[in-house]
């Protein structure tokens, strides 16, 4: 093979952004800012049978996590834990996951990485955007910071939650959709938000 063909091949072969090159049209401002987390490391856990006891326990002795028995999220030392369904989680971290030889004896751990797509949404009007088209009350007085939910994005499976808010006061939250649908849910993202202002950083 030349080396041209080579090359071409390789940057075929190369990962991308699932946002990478999608088109940006709205209004000025920036009441709504999106920050693509594609280096997120991601897997699903989910309790083998009768082993969440021990689970808790080990994961609370290596990585120092309380595992949430509900849909929240907890995090301790760069690693995160998000409570996606009965004795399952989310494990989210930069990077890489250490999990499978710590926890395999006690856990069914799959790795998701390439299987997500994770946008972080912030800004002033960003509770506006999201409104329009999550189905959930997103208030602070109902969705503090550490709440999560597995939901729909129009008509866009996804799981949120919410981190701690911005230096200006703005609350922040991760949405993960499957990275197979990155382009649809980057269309209701930016359509939605678009009358506010909408920056990609």
């Amino acid at each position: 093979m030349s080396d041209s063909r080579t090359s071409r091949t390789e940057s075929a072969l190369r990962s991308h952004s699932p946002f990478a090159n999608l088109s940006v049209t709205c209004a000025p401002g920036s009441g709504v800012v999106a920050t693509d987390r594609d280096g997120l490391a991601i897997a699903r856990v989910v309790a083998r049978k009768g082993k969440l006891a021990a689970l808790t326990s080990r994961v609370r002795e290596r990585f120092g996590v309380e595992l949430p028995q509900a849909p929240r999220r907890v995090e301790t030392n760069g690693l995160a834990f998000v409570g996606v369904g009965v004795e399952t989680w989310l494990a989210v971290a930069e990077g890489s996951l250490p999990l499978r030889d710590s926890i395999d004896d006690l856990a069914a751990v799959s790795d998701q990485t390439s299987g997500y797509a994770v946008l972080r949404l912030t800004g002033p009007r960003v509770r506006d955007a999201l409104a329009k088209f999550i189905p959930l009350d997103l208030h602070a007085r109902v969705f503090d910071p550490g709440s999560a939910a597995s939901t729909i994005a129009s008509h866009i499976a996804v799981t949120l939650w919410r981190l701690a808010d911005s230096a200006d006061g703005s609350p922040v939250f991760e949405l993960a959709a499957p990275r197979s649908y990155a382009g649809s849910f980057w269309h209701v993202v930016s359509q939605s938000a678009a009358e506010f202002g909408f920056v990609r950083e």
